[in-house]
């Protein structure tokens, strides 16, 4: 009798242990779901922006509209963006930091000869155009902003590939303009980009064609 109540007392507590366990888990779940870090949040808002952007218009998206779309307090946002501006302004630099960050990286690279640090920024472009066009208009034509198009960025590290590239002997000018090179350069892909029937051809195309304009070696 007393072994079967030390048996029933242990089975209690075995119970017991796992019910507050579980409940510590839940509990910890909950609050993981609840309070996010101040990075968590911030991409969780700009990546619900990004969607009404697309959706619905950046013209017609509110404060409100994204912090339901958030799944997060209207106040929420307020604590990591001060206005709808700032929000939009965040919107963009996001933008640019895919466009420009990974052709930055590529340009370090030591490995890789200028002509493949060509092929690899047009790829990166190309493919950045392809997959955020709609987003891309959305937060840069289709609303009056203080801010400019990272164009002059992308000019100054394109610029860096055509002259070094010509520096080094990969690439051959001719009788070229190499600022007229590189702003022909510039825009001349997204053409390709908006009407294009099979995205990687395009991209092969748009690569051979850009090798042969700067010149490249074979």
């Amino acid at each position: 009798m007393t072994v079967g109540h030390s048996s029933m007392t242990a089975g209690h507590s075995i119970r017991n242990s796992a019910i507050v366990r579980a409940m510590e888990s839940s509990a910890k779940a909950h609050i993981t779901g609840r309070f996010q870090t101040p990075e968590v949040r911030r991409r969780q808002i700009l990546d619900a922006a990004a969607r009404l952007a697309v959706e619905t218009g950046l013209a017609h998206t509110s404060i409100a509209m994204v912090a339901e779309a958030a799944g997060i307090a209207k106040g929420s946002i307020y604590l990591h963006f001060a206005s709808r501006q700032e929000l939009l302004a965040a919107l963009q630099a996001d933008l640019w930091t895919h466009m420009l960050e990974r052709p930055a990286e590529i340009i370090a690279n030591q490995e890789l000869t200028w002509t493949e640090k060509l092929d690899a920024v047009v790829e990166h472009w190309m493919r950045f155009e392809i997959d955020s066009h709609e987003l891309y208009h959305a937060v840069f034509h289709a609303v009056a902003t203080e801010t400019e198009e990272p164009l002059e960025s992308a000019r100054t590290l394109l610029a860096e590939i055509v002259d070094e590239g010509s520096s080094s002997g990969e690439f051959d000018l001719e009788r070229l303009d190499s600022h007229t090179v590189v702003d022909f350069l510039l825009h001349a892909y997204s053409g390709a980009c908006l009407h294009h029937t099979d995205a990687q051809s395009t991209i092969v195309n748009v690569q051979e064609l850009f090798r042969r304009v700067v010149g490249a070696t074979p």
